[in-house]
């Protein structure tokens, strides 16, 4: 069975550095999708899961293009949560993937750019047995 962990420096200037990190945890099942949205593309649908809200340890979804032209919903297959701005790489860790009141087994995401398309990378690691 695969271990994941994970680390985060953030560094403000004139401030010492903040690290917070995950120690090793087992996972069942690591999931890691790429794909790209071309310019335009609406609600495009990439599956990330079948299992519940609580199966999922973490949820990176990482763009080649940020900003107001891309977006993404997380979906349940019948409901989507609000849409929210890509303006940066979007990590979700434990009970953070609560914050979408939706067992997330679908992203839907977006891109209004006219001429630039952007290449998406999602990585989960979750539970694959309830």
């Amino acid at each position: 069975m695969p271990s994941m962990s994970w680390s985060v420096t953030l560094q403000i200037s004139g401030s010492p550095a903040l690290a917070v990190a995950r120690a090793p945890v087992d996972v069942e099942a690591v999931d890691r999708i790429e794909a790209v949205i071309a310019p335009g593309d609406n609600n495009k649908v990439l599956d990330i899961q079948p299992g519940g809200l609580g199966a999922i340890h973490v949820l990176l979804i990482k763009s080649s293009s940020y900003g107001p032209h891309m977006s993404f919903k997380v979906s349940d297959g019948v409901a989507d949560s609000n849409s929210v701005v890509l303006d940066s790489p979007q990590l979700f860790s434990g009970g953070g993937v609560a914050l979408f009141n939706l067992a997330p087994r679908q992203l839907k995401l977006s891109n209004s750019s006219t001429d630039q398309s952007a290449t998406v990378e999602i990585l989960v690691a979750r539970d694959a047995t309830p």
